[in-house]
């Protein structure tokens, strides 16, 4: 983004690099403000100053949540069931699909929210000169070529060029980051400014914290410095997360498996004489048995109990998908104010010429301007607390000198018993350069050491005055004595240090993007352990074309980048898209493009609404360190999540292999639809939740993250998957089989109820990652535990209760009974744990490998 202000004029050069003549010229305006015919011909032209979001037709949200390919396959399972007559089918997996499409709107309706709020900043009313007369208007009438007068505590309407400043002092941190207010002056400048170096001019939004001024509106709406920040919200990429592509990728496989197999065995049915209505009905049953119909809203409730574990660690979620999100990311990057820091200058360090400190902080507190706790400077302010000595009781304060723009200092005079003496603070370039020469000297040592830690320095001095001068001027400033030396900086936040070695320890990396100097940024990368040496710290224009380019090869020796832009941060977050799993955290408007186009925006909960209402995630502590808390909170929700696919995909896969077996071996239907349906909804349902929400697993912190680029379900898991679906469907049919000769009907049950024994264990196969299943006897999951008896209290309802009818099921003997529900269990549990054996070296060597990485 340019720094210059306005595209709404004719080519000149940049306003801020015209007098304040120049400038009324370039917009054919004077000191009287324009005509109000002039004024409503621009207000045509540039349209009302407002920012203009892009909308979305309602057609569009409306059919959005049913536009995934997940879901796609759940609508052609109603339209077959709807078709073959199987309405319970139908009417259950529309249930699903209303209940998925209204937390879809919930999410959109809280997302929506970023661009209404920054609409309603625009919400204010100022004065204007028109025509030679003061009027009061709506900030929305505003045009390029206004004259607006600003007073302390007005937000500033539009972007513009300061004509008349009276210690014109305004708050740019929600822009440029900036701790402190900017004095603003009314001089041109000369050279390519960014806007944090551009004096005299006043940006949309800002804060005007004290003084006044008189601006000429330049720039209004989208073509403002805030308004080219919205434009960047609205061109961010509004895309899925990155697991919930993976979920896609899933999907996008199962679909094309289920439509060739179900086309096979089709054609199949159709060979061996089956009718075309039988074979349909078959293909069904595929189709029902191969989609997890279960998974959307087994996710859904997973996500909303993981939202509220975030909760209790200070982090409120907004965007659902999130916190998978969050227990994938491979990179934070970070703002330093008000993230990393607490956005309050403090004294960090002193130097002076006084043994024991007393005289050089007498010195200090005769320096400000205001009397006891009131201070019109926030400077003054943070002095006055630093500093708990006072002023001799018998001096006198005789007269205040506001900080002058042109000396760049600001005094006091006193009367003491020894005569009268002027206290005078400001930039040490300017104290210095009116001090003898040798102690000048001196102190620029201590100068150079305060700036290359990246601290903002102010000097202290005083000279003895024989009478009371009306204002400051350089005769007055002449031989002056310096008293010291103070350097300030931005409060570190308690624990930031332990938070950024548990991230690397975690595998994740940290990178600091900051608006401020690249010495400060150094000195707080340094301080806070990010940075080893001076070196890992660059220049922003790396993050500008066509440095951007090469940014993930500059990555791996930098870890921040200091004077950054917003569209800056914004094409960082571009450049490593793809390559990296990226959180960004941020508390400004400034933050607002970056937080949208991460993958995961934390937002912190002091910021401003704008940024909260952009973010996925916000951090009600303002704590860095809740970032690596709702990382652990997120692995664990990733961890579990994959338990559930395995465990879902795995019944799936069993099921359709059992389908497919019958059929390749001359077998009649092992079991109907209704009966997939009943495993697939209520088996897995009562097993799949507690999945969901198993504790967390210590290595889950203690390894580095999965590569962006590798799929949700690797190759362990798949194995671990493709073992207990062959092993489930060969005991299925074998038991099937061998059932037949009491009857179809008893056949069928004894393989339901084997199928749904294999899922119990299934469950508790699923439990633990690399752990064999009986350690759940040490750390027991009693949800899943429950789950399972719950399980197997419906199946006696589907077996021999009152639902029996429902679903043909027969009464077994005994023997069979303990036979379908013994042997499959028993399969399934010693496979996984075989599986889990083979995979568990595998596993080790690749987390060594990653961690010497």
């Amino acid at each position: 983004m340019e720094g210059t202000a306005n595209n709404n004029t004719p080519e000149h050069k940049p306003f801020y690099s015209q007098s304040a003549e120049q400038a009324l010229q370039a917009l054919h305006s004077g000191h009287d403000g324009l005509t109000a015919h002039e004024a409503n011909e621009r207000l045509k032209r540039y349209g009302p100053n407002v920012l203009k979001p892009r909308g979305k037709h309602w057609l569009k949200r409306l059919i959005e949540p049913f536009a995934s390919l997940f879901v796609s396959v759940l609508v052609v399972a109603i339209i077959i069931s709807l078709l073959t007559h199987e309405r319970i089918d139908a009417i259950v997996i529309g249930i699903i699909l209303a209940i998925n499409a209204g937390i879809y709107y919930v999410q959109q309706y809280s997302a929506d929210k970023v661009l209404k709020t920054l609409k309603k900043q625009d919400e204010v009313e100022c004065h204007i000169k028109r025509g030679g007369q003061m009027l009061l208007l709506p900030a929305s009438q505003l045009v390029p070529g206004d004259i607006v007068y600003l007073a302390e505590g007005a937000k500033v309407p539009a972007d513009g060029r300061v004509l008349e400043s009276d210690n014109l002092q305004v708050e740019e941190a929600i822009l440029t980051g900036e701790s402190l207010p900017i004095t603003k002056i009314t001089e041109q400048l000369s050279g390519q400014l960014q806007v944090y170096d551009q004096k005299n001019t006043v940006f949309k939004d800002t804060l005007v914290h004290g003084g006044e001024g008189v601006m000429l509106v330049i720039a209004t709406g989208n073509q403002t410095e805030i308004g080219k920040i919205s434009e960047l919200v609205q061109t961010a990429d509004f895309e899925r997360s990155p697991i919930e592509r993976k979920i896609d990728d899933i999907t996008k496989k199962l679909v094309v498996g289920v439509a060739c197999l179900v086309s096979v065995v089709f054609v199949l049915a159709i060979i061996r004489g089956i009718t075309a209505a039988d074979a349909l009905r078959f293909s069904l049953a595929m189709v029902v048995s191969a989609v997890p119909e279960g998974l959307p809203v087994a996710l859904t409730v997973v996500l909303l109990l993981g939202a509220k574990k975030l909760a209790k660690v200070n982090a409120l979620v907004k965007k659902i998908s999130s916190i998978e999100t969050l227990g994938a990311i491979t990179l934070i990057a970070t703002d330093k104010t008000g993230t990393l820091t607490k956005n309050k200058l403090s004294v960090a360090e002193l130097a002076h010429r006084d043994n024991h400190g007393r005289a050089f902080a007498q010195a200090v507190l005769a320096s400000l301007n205001g009397d006891d706790d009131l201070h019109a400077d926030p400077l003054d302010a943070i002095l006055d607390d630093r500093f708990s000595e006072h002023t001799p009781k018998d001096w006198k304060k005789l007269k205040e000198y506001p900080f002058a723009q042109t000396l760049r200092v600001s005094g006091v005079l006193w009367s003491t018993p020894h005569g009268h003496h002027l206290f005078i603070k400001g930039a040490p370039e300017a104290v210095l350069g009116h001090s003898h020469s040798s102690q000048a000297h001196g102190f620029k040592k201590h100068l150079a050491e305060f700036t290359s830690k990246g601290y903002r320095t102010i000097a202290v001095a005083h000279k003895r005055l024989s009478h009371i001068p009306k204002e400051l001027d350089d005769s007055m400033l002449a031989n002056l004595t310096v008293d010291g030396l103070l350097g300030l900086a931005d409060e570190l936040r308690d624990h930031i240090a332990d938070s950024i070695s548990e991230a690397r320890r975690a595998g994740v990396r940290v990178v600091m993007l900051t608006g401020d100097h690249i010495d400060t940024a150094r000195r707080v990368a340094m301080n806070i352990g990010l940075a080893n040496n001076e070196l890992q710290v660059a220049e922003s224009y790396w993050l500008d074309e066509p440095h951007v380019k090469s940014l993930p090869e500059k990555l791996k020796t930098t870890v921040a980048f200091g004077r950054v832009l917003p569209a800056q941060k914004f094409n960082f977050l571009k450049a490593v898209k793809g390559l990296e799993i990226t959180a960004m955290t941020g508390d400004g408007v400034n933050d607002i493009p970056a937080l949208v186009e991460a993958d995961a925006g934390l937002a912190m909960g002091s910021g401003t609404d704008a940024a909260k209402d952009a973010s996925d995630i916000v951090l009600l502590d303002d704590n860095f360190r809740t970032i690596i808390a709702a990382v652990r909170v997120g692995r664990s929700v990733l961890a579990n999540i994959r338990k559930m696919l395995f465990y879902l995909l795995s019944t799936s896969l069993g099921e359709a292999f059992t389908m497919v077996g019958a059929l390749l071996i001359g077998l009649p239907l092992p079991v109907t639809a209704i009966q997939i349906l009943w495993i697939n909804l209520v088996t897995d349902g009562f097993s799949v939740l507690p999945l969901g929400l198993s504790p967390p697993e210590r290595h889950q912190m203690e390894q580095p993250p999965h590569d962006p680029k590798a799929p949700l379900l690797n190759f362990r898991y798949i194995g671990r998957m493709l073992m207990v679906a062959a092993v489930m469907s060969v005991v299925a049919l074998v038991l099937f089989n061998r059932a037949l000769a009491n009857g179809h009907a008893y056949a069928q049950t004894v393989a339901f109820m084997a199928l749904v024994a294999a899922q119990w264990a299934n469950a508790l196969n699923a439990n633990f990652e690399f752990h064999s299943w009986s350690k759940i006897i040490l750390r027991p999951n009693k949800l899943l535990l429950l789950g399972i008896g719950l399980a197997i209290g419906f199946q006696w309802l589907a077996m021999a209760g009152p639902l029996s009818d429902w679903f043909g099921s027969v009464r077994l003997s005994s023997f069979d009974l303990m036979l379908a529900i013994g042997l499959p269990a028993l399969a399934v549990l010693i496979v996984g744990d075989a599986s889990k054996m083979i995979f568990k070296q595998r596993h080790r060597v690749a987390v060594g490998h990653n961690s010497s990485v």
